[in-house]
């Protein structure tokens, strides 16, 4: 069994590895948040269009343009997530609960509001769809960006260390 240097727990790692870690998922957040809001616009411009191409009138096209503005927000709440190690599972959440909240706020467009079925629903897909692609991306880079750093400050570590 090998002796523990100061700061450092049998269970948990070294304290500079926890910072480490944190401090590169806070430096992601800025970056994912501005991607976020971007991404809300043009999934809303992407809505419209599909809503509008798929033979809806300017309403349906404009509600279901804003239903994917307002439900694209949700893509934000990773953004309040301290710890990089819940970062993807935040981004999973955000995912689950933007997809669900859009297709409840169509069915009840269509079917409580009486709007046409088929110009809100392709809007839906379609805007949150893009929102989807861009979100996935976007966690995907900024876990393997974690990660590499974690593996290079703790290459580091184990290298000086010996």
């Amino acid at each position: 069994m090998r002796d523990h240097q100061a700061g450092e727990t049998p269970l948990f790692g070294s304290v500079s590895e926890t910072v480490s870690a944190i401090s590169a998922n806070q430096q992601h957040q800025p970056l994912y948040a501005a991607l976020m809001l971007v991404t809300a616009v043009f999934a809303s411009a992407f809505a419209y269009l599909a809503a509008h191409l798929s033979g809806g009138t300017n309403a349906p096209a404009l509600q279901t343009a804003g239903l994917i503005a307002v439900v694209s927000l949700i893509g934000l709440l990773p953004v309040l997530v301290k710890s990089s190690e819940y970062f993807g599972l935040a981004v999973l959440g955000a995912s689950v609960a933007r997809l669900l909240l859009a297709m409840f706020a169509a069915f009840i467009l269509t079917e409580v509001g009486g709007l046409a079925n088929k110009p809100v629903w392709l809007g839906v897909i379609a805007g949150a769809g893009l929102s989807l692609i861009v979100e996935t991306t976007a966690a995907i880079m900024i876990l393997s960006s974690i990660e590499r750093k974690k593996a290079g400050t703790t290459g580091a570590e184990s290298s000086t260390t010996c």
